[in-house]
């Protein structure tokens, strides 16, 4: 009997093969037929899933945006904890670094591991600065998680709104900045970690 195969995951499969090649070997090196080759496949069974590079990249990049997603609602889910405002902000905001929280085993996760995170992150920015709907759904996600941080500053720290706003939006950005040092490896996760672990008790000691 011929083995059934779940679409989604195999597309989901291909798409983690994307980003392994990319990381590993760069984007000049991305085809679909080096893509099939790492997930397994031939060239045509992977074509049977997608129509072309741009349909896999899309797919993938959807990929990462709906993992964002996933994890913006653990984030407003932590921040609705009033009774520890300043440690749920330092959590949260470490969870957005790649690499900079351990597993349940208590074990970092493998260089290559974080490293791709880094990558895929960086390009759905970059390919949400060309696609207004992805740059929407980008923003409105900072937007929401802005709001939360305001949030559980107030509940701490005594602020105007409009200071605990701009506090929390700055924070975002040092987020976003480690980001880009990690994507040139100027940094790893654990230096990133420290980093705001330090501003978010500078931001609370005000």
């Amino acid at each position: 009997m011929p083995k059934i195969v779940d679409p989604r995951q195999r597309r989901d499969e291909v798409a983690a093969a994307l980003w392994r090649v990319a990381h590993r070997e760069g984007w000049g090196a991305v085809s679909l037929r080096r893509v099939a080759a790492e997930a397994g496949l031939s060239l045509g069974s992977l074509q049977h899933y997608f129509a072309g590079m741009d349909d896999l990249l899309n797919y993938a990049v959807a990929g990462v945006l709906d993992v964002l997603d996933e994890q913006l609602a653990d984030q407003l889910t932590t921040l609705a904890d009033p009774d520890h405002a300043e440690s749920t902000v330092r959590q949260v905001l470490q969870s957005m670094i790649p690499g900079a929280t351990p597993d349940l085993s208590g074990t970092p996760p493998p260089d290559d591991v974080w490293q791709v995170q880094v990558m895929a992150w960086l390009t759905v920015v970059s390919r949400a600065a060309q696609n207004p709907a992805m740059s929407a759904r980008l923003s409105a996600g900072s937007d929401r998680l802005a709001r939360g941080i305001t949030a559980a500053l107030r509940m701490r720290a005594h602020r105007s709104p409009e200071q605990a706003q701009h506090d929390a939006r700055g924070l975002l950005a040092l987020v976003e900045g480690l980001l880009l040092q990690l994507a040139r490896r100027d940094i790893d996760p654990a230096a990133a970690a420290a980093t705001l672990a330090r501003f978010v008790a500078v931001v609370f000691a005000r």
